[in-house]
């Protein structure tokens, strides 16, 4: 195969996939859990993650009221640790969220972009609502908040493949790269919505 590896630097934009292994071989995106196999779960512009162990089904019901700026609490949620290869029933209509397997670090002119995989999404399974975009500097697994749109109960199982992720490079590295100590989720350390920590109202004190 032809060495492209000399061109690394030239890439901006989405990586190819040739890109996105040298990236990956080199260190430049470190992935932690990666799969033993992961060339073979590179795409022409993405790479395969794996739904995780770790699992938060809200609890709370539908009645109940929920004050942005008062946020939720960790007993608003079951928690629940899958071990590899054990499966998990979705039901119709229901909320939850996970975590990829991987648990990746981006240099600071690297963006990481969560993407649905079709084949779930044929099944009325969403893999995440809106927050699809990793700045540079993350470092941290995915978060993934999935729903079955569907009528169907879906099963899914730990260690499986969940999501692709593709790269985009910056022409240049941005000034204040994410950093886990500077940030509310620490990398999703806490799955939990954090939304009374985020600065939402335009009104001072």
């Amino acid at each position: 195969m032809f060495d492209n590896s000399y061109l690394l630097e030239s890439v901006h934009g989405t990586l190819p996939d040739w890109a996105i292994k040298e990236y990956i071989k080199q260190g430049k995106i470190k992935i932690k859990n990666i799969s033993k196999n992961w060339e073979a779960d590179i795409d022409q512009v993405s790479i395969d993650f794996h739904l995780g162990h770790r699992v938060l089904m809200p609890t709370m019901g539908r009645h109940v009221v929920i004050d942005i700026r008062r946020g939720v609490t960790e007993d608003m949620y079951e928690k629940i640790l899958l071990k590899a290869g054990e499966p998990f029933t979705i039901r119709p209509g229901q909320f939850f969220i996970g975590e990829t397997l991987e648990d990746f670090t981006l240099p600071a002119d690297i963006i990481g972009r969560l993407e649905g995989k079709s084949s779930l999404a044929r099944l009325g399974i969403v893999i995440h609502q809106t927050s699809a975009r990793f700045d540079p500097g993350w470092s941290g697994t995915a978060a993934l908040e999935l729903r079955n749109n569907s009528d169907n109960d879906v099963v899914v199982y730990c260690g499986d493949k969940i999501c692709a992720f593709s790269f985009e490079r910056l022409s240049t590295p941005v000034e204040k790269p994410w950093q886990k100590k500077t940030y509310r989720n620490h990398g999703n350390k806490t799955l939990q919505s954090m939304i009374n920590k985020d600065n939402l109202s335009s009104v001072k004190k």
